[in-house]
């Protein structure tokens, strides 16, 4: 079992009683807690507060510091004892010491909290018996501390906000457009399911602490006579039964269980022993050695600050399951989020601070957003869509950022790079869709076109052709976003490679850099083209030309790339004008791989008109192996496999609650063999196609027999 947060009380008073102020400077001056090494009782015997002190106390552990029955302050434990020679007798006069970090002192809001718990208890006072105590079972003393220390904690992160307050204001913006655009029909169904899987988890939970929850309870096969539990098993049942409302958790795959029962219904894998083949009976044993007690020990905890330290100490691999399991029981806790990479991303976007492990930033970032946004932590429908908020947000803000203005998404066809890209976009930009511009390059798309050039403009009266100098689409909203300083803007071009990149973007590449980014008002970071002279004469024609100029410059018409424009290409890369990208341009670019996600094919094809597909996990694992075929076996690579949105095609197709072979064939035939057969015929003998094209299907029909 891990090791708990403990909670103590200590005085500081040496045989002379020192005053408060004296005691808050030595928190302050000396950082530590102490005592004397060693004295005795009334009756001459030694007491046991020094070896408690010394050894029991563990680093991390909280104490609250007082003077008699009065709180002076809260601090945390950040080393191991060790003995002082040099004191002052007036002052730090204590030897045997502790390092401490202050965590706060006592003050209004503690004083508030600590009369509701005395209230509560029917007592007026804390207890303050001996010099350190040990806080063990619940007490008005006890309870006041770990409330401190949670009071203690939230103070901090909110002094601890990153976001300036316009951006605070641009998210509680976007939390209200996303809560208002939820369908009642949608919220009827969150509340609904919660309802559901809340009921389903007190079945493993009452079996958890009581110690009867089985291997079988714990992993199984789905529909085996033995898998009789909600969602057959915990494993699945945590993984797959919760995940509509709290989130997948992802435990990268089934083997991080731990243990596993093998297809063959009959072995087990262990991972630790990486015994690939172990009887029930090993199984059982490591069962029972290794996963019970610490399952135990997180459901037993109501203190979700304990529960954090539980599963952030486990040696438990899949640790994201863990988590989910504390989600279980402190639904107002924690973001129903356990990816590490969003839940960095939304910790250093939110709070400036030091937190270490990705479960006490998920939980810090939780408290913050409730406070920004208000959320109702009683309404359970709510704290759902606050996760599905932020996931969105985060996934949102990913795409490009201050630090990487450029970005490419690229990958196989069908794997929602244009998708997310606009629906990003339209949650960003709050439905302003005059802070972004999407276009598609082609073979033809010239800098006339992307910067400026002189372009035909009609027909005169004698009947000549006109032209004129004329803005590009790029360059006219560079010009926008320059006027708009305060707001974001973004120029998304799909297909970005179709186009000869070097040609287009002409002696502008180099503006796209972030530390050559032109900074509104300062004459830093600007060139001219090769037109600007020629703008220059228009204008002294007549001034209605300025519209031609991004800036003039001491009277010189230069062009820049604001700093609040971000620049999306996306691009398929099976296409081969791949090669368009030489070098220069690579490396201004940040490069997003976008892959087929079978998490998506999951979630937004399990259901038909909300009943739920019965065999959607062997659907999935049918659309892996096909993937795995062309990539692997036929030796295509990973840039051939089908993306996503082929595959989710499946909800039109099927229309039965189950999915058939038949379905399988029907999407294959109409959806994937024309591209597959496309891709083979640049490796493959005309003769060989449709042998390969048949095998392939035969390997995506497998997993469904």
């Amino acid at each position: 079992m891990q090791q708990k947060l403990n909670y103590w009380h200590i005085q500081l008073h040496p045989d002379e009683r020192l005053d408060i102020d004296t005691i808050k400077a030595i928190l302050i001056e000396k950082r530590v807690i102490g005592m004397d090494e060693s004295w005795n009782d009334k009756n001459g015997n030694p007491v046991d507060d020094p070896k408690w002190f010394r050894d029991d106390m563990k680093i991390r552990d909280v104490v609250m510091v007082r003077d008699g029955s009065t709180p002076v302050a809260l601090v945390k434990v950040i080393d191991k004892a060790y003995v002082e020679s040099n004191i002052d007798d007036d002052f730090d006069w204590f030897p045997l010491r502790r390092e401490i970090e202050v965590l706060g002192f006592y003050g209004d809001e503690e004083k508030i909290l600590l009369n509701h718990i005395l209230s509560d208890y029917g007592t007026n006072h804390i207890q303050a018996p001996g010099t350190l105590t040990y806080c063990n079972g619940s007490n008005a003393t006890n309870d006041f501390i770990v409330e401190w220390y949670k009071l203690a904690n939230y103070k901090k992160l909110m002094d601890n906000i990153k976001l300036p307050t316009e951006r605070q204001n641009q998210i509680k913006v976007l939390w209200e457009k996303f809560k208002s655009e939820t369908k009642q029909e949608d919220k009827n169904f969150n509340d609904s399911e919660i309802k559901n899987v809340l009921t389903q988890w007190v079945q493993y939970k009452d079996k958890i602490i009581n110690d009867t929850l089985a291997l079988d309870d714990y992993t199984n096969i789905f529909g085996s006579k033995t898998a009789t539990m909600p969602g057959g098993y915990l494993c699945n049942f945590l993984e797959r039964t919760t995940r509509t409302v709290l989130g997948s958790s992802k435990p990268g795959t089934a083997f991080n269980f731990e243990v596993k029962l093998n297809n063959d219904n009959a072995t087990y894998y262990i991972l630790k022993q990486n015994n690939q083949n172990a009887s029930k009976s090993e199984a059982e044993s490591y069962f029972k050695d290794n996963i019970k007690g610490l399952l135990r020990s997180i459901v037993s905890e109501t203190d979700p600050l304990v529960k954090i330290q539980l599963v952030e100490e486990a040696t438990y691999s899949a640790k994201q399951i863990l988590m989910k399991i504390a989600v279980l029981d402190n639904l107002a806790d924690f973001l129903y989020i356990y990816s590490t990479q969003w839940l960095e991303e939304l910790y250093n976007d939110f709070i400036d601070g030091d937190a270490e492990g990705i479960f006490t930033k998920n939980h810090h970032v939780c408290l913050v957003a409730k406070k920004l946004l208000k959320v109702n932590e009683q309404d359970k429908g709510e704290l759902i869509l606050l996760s599905r908020f932020l996931w969105s947000y985060v996934n949102a803000r990913t795409i490009a950022d201050a630090s990487s203005p450029n970005v490419i998404l690229y990958g196989p066809p069908g794997t929602g790079k244009t998708y997310s890209v606009i629906n990003s976009l339209d949650f960003v930009c709050q439905g302003d869709s005059s802070r972004y511009e999407i276009l598609q390059f082609h073979p033809s798309f010239t800098y006339e076109d992307f910067i400026e050039g002189i372009k035909p403009k009609g027909v005169s009266k004698d009947g000549n052709i006109r032209f004129e100098l004329v803005n590009g689409v790029f360059k006219n909203f560079c010009i926008k976003a320059k006027n708009n300083p305060g707001k974001q803007f973004y120029f998304v071009v799909d297909e970005i490679n179709r186009a000869n990149l070097s040609t287009v973007f002409g002696e502008t590449l180099s503006m796209l850099e972030k530390d050559y980014r032109h900074v509104s008002k300062s004459s830093k970071n600007l060139i001219r083209t090769q037109y600007s002279t020629l703008i220059e004469d228009l204008i002294k024609e007549d001034e209605k030309h300025k519209t031609l100029a991004y800036i003039i410059d001491n009277g010189e018409v230069k062009f820049g790339v604001p700093d609040n424009v971000f620049f999306i290409g996306m691009m398929n890369d099976v296409d081969k004008s791949i090669d368009a990208f030489d070098l220069a341009l690579r490396r201004r670019f940040k490069w997003i791989r976008k892959d087929c996600d079978y998490d998506v094919i999951e979630e937004e094809t399990r259901f038909k008109k909300r009943e739920e597909f019965t065999n959607m996990g062997q659907y999935v694992k049918a659309c892996e192996k096909l993937n795995n075929y062309i990539s692997n076996e036929l030796g295509l690579g990973k840039s051939y496999e089908f993306g996503h949105s082929f595959f989710m095609k499946m909800s039109d197709i099927a229309k039965r609650k189950e999915i058939s072979q038949h379905n399988l064939e029907a999407l294959f035939n109409l959806y994937l063999r024309p591209t597959l057969k496309e891709y083979l015929r640049a490796v493959f003998a005309e003769s060989k196609l449709d042998s390969k094209l048949d095998e392939a299907l035969n390997r995506f029909k497998r997993p469904m027999q």
